[in-house]
């Protein structure tokens, strides 16, 4: 008689290809299981051969959830900042599958900037950064924006992408983009600006930007000094409103906070021309956010409501006793 290998499981039963992720102990139940490779799985009539083997445990039978579901044309991604699964039926035959080694991983970045590239003959903006945390170790790879990559006619399709926390924007990493390009990108640097003003060509509108950026570079309220590093402006749809994202440091004699934080600049035609002739503009910013302390409050709600349920369902569980 044939012997078939059991396994113990600590944690829920995850049929899934993801990481299970740390859980409390008196969250965790271990139990006993068995792997059965010789089981046999046909779809279609077609019998296929998964990555892992069959899992039956208290006679019942657990399938790897992300390659089955990637099998039948679903999209099925976990999250660990909540532990969730996604599973998501595809729509339209246009729809991507996401493969096996696409689920999207997330990290908080480290020293963004943006700069123009130069790639096969033409300019292009360009946001890059590093990852602080959320991608395993601190590491030094270069992170490209996807949003700008894909303005410069790269093939992206098939690259792992990971998503920025405090932006939630998808970036690919160094590596992952060497894959498609066909020349290393070239920086292209104009006068003492280490920052760039994406989708505008306007120079009047370019320059009244800029010195808005210098003008509110330093400030002081009461006993706070506020230090602005310009990191992007980007021009977002509407005529004259740009997104500016910088890199602030409050300083105080009690405390020093650095966070990075957005904000909407709209410009205003003047009524008056320029000596030159041409349109002048004033500029004013609207809606100030701490992308830091936005994603501090978003994920203090996720453990909020995680602890909200653990202990509703000990009260349902005390109840049937």
């Amino acid at each position: 008689m044939k012997r078939w290998k059991r396994v113990l499981i600590t944690g829920s039963l995850l049929t899934t290809a993801f990481t299970a992720g740390v859980y409390a102990e008196d969250v965790l139940q271990r139990v006993d299981a068995y792997l059965r490779p010789d089981f046999n799985v046909v779809l279609d009539g077609k019998q296929i051969q998964l990555e892992s083997p069959t899992l039956v445990y208290a006679d019942k039978t657990y399938l790897s959830l992300k390659e089955l579901g990637n099998l039948l044309g679903a999209s099925v991604i976990w999250k660990d900042v909540n532990k969730t699964i996604y599973i998501n039926s595809r729509i339209n035959p246009e729809q991507q599958v996401v493969e096996k080694d696409q689920s999207i991983e997330e990290f908080k970045f480290r020293n963004p900037y943006s700069i123009k590239v130069n790639y096969l003959g033409a300019e292009y903006p360009l946001m890059l950064a590093y990852a602080d945390e959320g991608t395993g170790v601190r590491n030094n790879l270069i992170y490209y924006r996807l949003s700008d990559v894909r303005k410069m006619g790269i093939d992206t399709n098939g690259l792992k992408q990971s998503k920025e926390k405090l932006t939630g924007a998808l970036y690919i990493s160094e590596p992952e983009m060497k894959k498609r390009l066909k020349q290393m990108p070239t920086p292209i640097y104009k006068g003492s600006e280490r920052y760039v003003v994406s989708g505008e060509i306007n120079t009047n509108k370019i320059n009244a930007l800029q010195n808005h950026v210098k003008e509110s570079a330093s400030n002081r309220t009461d006993d706070i000094q506020f230090t602005n590093i310009p990191i992007m402006i980007e021009k977002i749809g509407t005529e004259n409103m740009y997104e500016y994202l910088f890199y602030q440091t409050r300083t105080s004699s009690k405390f020093t906070i650095s966070h990075y934080v957005t904000t909407m600049l709209i410009l205003t035609k003047m009524e008056e021309k320029l000596v030159d002739g041409s349109d002048g503009y004033t500029v004013n910013s609207y809606g100030w956010t701490d992308l830091d302390d936005k994603l501090e409050r978003e994920v203090t709600r996720i453990e909020d409501e995680a602890r909200k349920a653990k202990e509703e369902e000990a009260i349902r569980q005390a109840s049937k006793k």
